[in-house]
């Protein structure tokens, strides 16, 4: 019943390893991978964005009293400037933490209406929408 005369069970392995279909059996695994990653053509579809930043955040602080103030300097001398405002309260409602979205050119636009309607608000940092 042996298709391969000569050979019998004890060297059985030898008739496996000349058989193209089982050779990989015998193979180490990471030279098969490494030589099938060689001969994959790399292709790319897309070009990689390149990451201009026009949005920044900028950090105010303000008292609880004086929100309202800020927010009607923000939306009447320079509401299209600004894309999204956020406000958090902090210290028990004594304070106030805001986040202004805004282009870089309009900084210090912004800053110079704040600081004559609010002189006691703090500034804090100003940084990049998204991280680069």
């Amino acid at each position: 019943m042996n298709q391969y005369p000569g050979h019998t069970s004890e060297n059985y392995s030898d008739v496996l390893k000349s058989c193209k279909r089982e050779k990989f059996l015998f193979e180490n695994h990471r030279q098969r991978k490494s030589a099938y990653a060689l001969h994959q053509p790399i292709v790319t579809y897309k070009t990689p964005a390149k990451l201009v930043q026009n949005d920044f955040v900028m950090r105010i602080t303000v008292d609880s009293a004086s929100i309202t103030e800020l927010r009607h300097v923000i939306l009447k001398s320079c509401g299209d400037l600004v894309l999204f405002m956020r406000v958090k309260p902090i210290d028990h409602a004594s304070k106030m933490k805001v986040w202004l979205c805004l282009s870089k050119s309009s900084v210090d636009t912004i800053i110079s209406h704040i600081m004559r309607a609010l002189p006691q608000a703090e500034f804090g940092k100003i940084t990049p929408l998204l991280a680069a």
